[in-house]
């Protein structure tokens, strides 16, 4: 079933909420002026980010991490058509990392490309069908781990229809301004903190734990999230993934989970 944008984020925002470390810093400020909340249209806009999202299919995704004092990057994809995240985990102990809703795993990376090289994750996924055996992993944990946090948001990015552009306005959505982006108008919008109406709704981009950057045709391009309440934002950078289509291994695998 559908889930509004809102109510879709709010289990991963509690974890995020709870979780304590820092995050990978990003430079963007926004001025408390210029934020407002949103127009009709502006509404509408992001309202229609998570349909253009599944609409689209596979992104390719970036970001950096840390958590317990270790440095991670992941590189690699999330397809919104079947709702599955596979790439390269690159920390101390290199992984290869699949996920969906619900569950992730890990598998080594020197199993699945001898060489050790850091170039991209293997296409296509290596062992899909042994995920029980050669795949670890279990549960996804937002409210134990920031990666698992991370990757619960995003993959709650992609929807098969449009939100609710009032609900997002009731519940103190608000646009941020705009930046250019590799010669790209972006626009930026505060996430709305509840899918309940808010009592005093105030234009604070101070107060906002999620930012989305979009595009003209409302896709996203980039999002900012604060991991464990800290100042500092953990940016996931969007682009496209031409010729990539991730299959529900999932699914595939009789409902077997890593």
């Amino acid at each position: 079933m559908r889930r509004r944008l809102a109510a879709a984020l709010a289990v991963a925002a509690v974890a995020i909420a709870t979780l304590t470390g820092c995050a990978a810093a990003s430079s963007e400020e926004f001025a408390a002026g210029d934020a407002r909340p949103l127009t009709s249209e502006e509404a509408q806009d992001l309202a229609t980010m998570r349909l253009r999202n599944q609409d689209t299919g596979a992104r390719a995704i970036s970001f950096s991490l840390t958590e317990k004092g270790s440095e991670a990057r992941f590189d690699g994809w999330y397809d919104y058509a079947t709702a599955i995240g596979y790439g390269r985990w690159q920390s101390a102990d290199p992984q290869l990392l699949v996920w969906n809703t619900q569950v992730a795993g890990t598998h080594p990376v020197s199993a699945a490309t001898p060489s050790g090289d850091d170039g991209p994750a293997p296409l296509p996924i290596p062992d899909a069908d042994q995920l029980d055996t050669a795949w670890a992993g279990g549960a996804l944990d937002p409210s134990g781990s920031r990666r698992d946090a991370l990757l619960s948001v995003i993959a709650q990015l992609g929807a098969d229809r449009p939100d609710n552009p009032l609900l997002l306005q009731q519940g103190g959505a608000l646009w941020l301004g705009t930046r250019e982006v590799d010669g790209e108008t972006l626009t930026v919008y505060a996430g709305p903190e509840s899918d309940q109406v808010a009592a005093t709704p105030a234009a604070d981009p101070a107060a906002a734990t999620v930012r989305y950057w979009l595009d003209s045709t409302s896709l996203l391009r980039r999002l900012d999230v604060r991991l464990g309440g800290a100042t500092e934002w953990t940016t996931v950078t969007f682009a496209d993934a031409d010729g990539v289509s991730l299959p529900d291994v999932f699914t595939a695998a009789a409902g077997t989970t890593p």
